[in-house]
């Protein structure tokens, strides 16, 4: 007897979607290469669990690269979870305040981004100067003061720029803080053999 190919989930999920919206089993059995048997037996299945489990009845499928996988597992792994499944349950559970705004940081954002702006002009302003000076063939003045102007700005636009790296590392470390909330109790679950 010919051996049939194994269905994915995603697979199952359509075909008894299919059977619902009246598509026949032998047009499903035909497209998926399985026997007419599996069909049905997939249709009668994907009902039972869907009244046991009817809390997870959806089957969300989605596609990822070979390197987006490695590294989503490898993040499991350090974590000690074992099942992909009840890892992405916990973080699309833990969704709204994964991707909830930081109100905070866009207004410290906001502030920095006013305080930049002010630099810049101030920097365009000794361009301008300097240029001016060239075009008339003026000797380009150059005071201790400018000088001065110029190191306090650049000594603003590198204390700005530490500002966001802190501000980033620190919201990195609330959203991990979350994601690990999200996550907790499930190295605990495949250690004891849960699924």
């Amino acid at each position: 007897m010919p051996r049939r190919r194994r269905l994915s989930e995603i697979e199952r999920s359509t075909i008894a979607q299919d059977r619902r919206n009246g598509v026949s089993a032998a047009s499903l059995a035909a497209r998926y290469d399985v026997s007419l048997k599996t069909i049905y037996n997939v249709v009668n299945h994907w009902g039972e669990r869907q009244t046991a489990n009817g809390s997870r009845s959806r089957v969300v499928g989605i596609r990822v690269s070979d390197d987006d996988l490695r590294r989503f597992d490898a993040a499991l792994s350090r974590r000690g979870i074992a099942h992909r499944s009840d890892a992405m349950r916990r973080l699309m559970l833990a969704a709204e305040g994964v991707f909830m705004p930081d109100d905070e940081l866009c207004d410290e954002l906001r502030s920095l981004g006013a305080a930049l702006n002010r630099v810049g002009n101030n920097v365009n302003q000794i361009a301008r100067r300097l240029n001016e000076a060239k075009v008339r063939g003026e000797r380009l003045s150059y005071p201790a003061s400018s000088h001065r102007d110029v190191r306090a700005l650049a000594g603003l636009v590198f204390n700005l720029a530490d500002q966001v790296q802190e501000m980033s590392r620190a919201r990195r470390s609330v959203l991990d803080l979350e994601i690990s909330s999200a996550l907790a109790g499930l190295a605990e679950r495949d250690e004891n053999g849960a699924e």
